[in-house]
């Protein structure tokens, strides 16, 4: 696992000294976002380094981060009041309330110093100020996590008291620093409802600042979801612009609590046609393919949908990525089980685009480790022929 960038830790910090004519300047232009209310307790912390920082990331005579004539450097130090700005500067004050997740703390070395080389212990006095302004506790969210190459399941235990088995899962592809994230689910225990409000994404690159933006990588307004059932997280999709393919993410949520609840086991209303038409179809032999770090062009030799998913993991051992995803191991001894953990997978907003009938086809999990079927093949029929019938 790729560790996590840089968090806020108070104590031993350096503090290599730098010239008055070195600055801290933007790489990129940021954006202006909505402020919170000022609080008078911290206003003495920032007006006491006020000095220190303007020296370090204002630049000689302003040209950085109070005017921005240098490289369109973002002005989160201009104006009149360089207080109420910095305050008002997306990023600045973090959207997580994890002093750690501020821009001004996670920006590494780049036209200018990082604050962490400042002189006068700029950093801690920084920490000290953003603490004051973000007096927490932090937003509930899933700590830092890697991201895989197709299937994701990120377990919510920790966030949260009774969410123990509650889980987000979705796809992710990446491509050209663009990370996608379909068919996301929110997974509710079989003993409690979940109810969320506003989660979003936090983007946690290897080396720079996090990214934690609710209004661009998150979603607005509550979702909850009944016990032992799995549900679209609002749209099911989201895309974050930025990615670093070495750094993580996070998943912060405005609210996540949970209530007693009791699962009504997710039941198939077309159980007949799961065990008649589906299952006889995921036990069809298809091609294997390798996996990322082999030859992806041959198969590898054959196998079948119930030949991964339906697979007892060796002593010892826990189930395998493929049983994670989808558990059909109980296929030949309780169908209805395995029909509820299937079912988990149809788009009952749309059919046609249920991830039970993309992976097959190559539409859905690019790592999915099989030859693509056409549509038309009996294997997509037989299963399709089930998903068409489920309510």
């Amino acid at each position: 696992m790729v560790s996590s960038p840089g968090r806020l830790v108070v104590g031993s910090l350096t503090a290599a000294l730098i010239s008055l004519g070195v600055f801290a300047c933007g790489d990129d232009e940021g954006e202006d976002g909505l402020g919170t209310d000022a609080t008078p307790d911290p206003e003495p912390l920032f007006r006491a380094l006020e000095d220190d920082l303007i020296r370090t990331c204002g630049g000689p005579n302003g040209t950085c981060h109070v005017r921005g004539s240098f490289q369109q450097a973002p002005t989160w130090l201009g104006g009149p009041d360089p207080y109420v700005t910095v305050k008002r500067y997306r990023g600045v004050l973090p959207a997580t309330k994890e002093v750690g997740d501020s821009i001004l703390l996670t920006q590494v070395r780049h036209a200018g110093p990082a604050l962490t080389e400042a002189p006068n212990d700029l950093y801690r006095r920084v920490s000290d100020w953003l603490t004051a302004e973000v007096p927490g506790p932090p937003l509930p969210n899933t700590g830092a996590f890697s991201v895989l190459s197709g299937f994701n399941s990120i377990p919510l235990d920790t966030v949260a008291p009774g969410l123990t088995d509650a889980r987000l899962t979705f796809l992710a592809t990446e491509t050209n620093g663009t990370l996608t994230l379909d068919a996301l689910k929110l997974v509710a225990p079989p003993n409690a409802n979940v109810k969320v409000d506003s989660p979003f994404f936090v983007i946690l690159p290897r080396s720079g600042k996090v990214k934690a933006e609710p209004e661009v990588n998150g979603f607005k307004g509550e979702l909850t979801v009944p016990a032992g059932e799995s549900v679209d997280l609002f749209t099911g999709k989201m895309i974050l612009l930025r990615w670093d393919p070495t750094g993580q993410l996070k998943i912060a949520f405005n609210k996540i609590e949970s209530t007693p609840g009791q699962s009504s086991g997710g039941a198939c209303t077309a159980l007949d046609l799961f065990n008649s038409s589906a299952l006889p179809a995921m036990g069809k032999l298809v091609d294997l393919l390798p996996d990322d770090d082999e030859d992806p062009g041959e198969p590898l030799g054959q196998g079948s949908c119930l030949g991964c998913h339906a697979k007892a993991p060796p002593a010892n051992e826990g189930p395998s990525p493929a049983v994670q995803a989808m558990d059909l191991r109980a296929a030949a001894t309780d169908p209805a089980a395995a029909c509820a953990q299937a079912k988990i997978w149809i788009n009952r907003e749309n059919k046609a685009q249920s991830t039970i009938l993309l992976n097959p086809t190559g539409k859905g999990n690019p790592q999915h480790p099989m030859k693509a079927l056409t549509d038309n093949d009996p294997i997509i029929q037989g299963i399709k022929a089930w998903v068409d019938a489920e309510q």
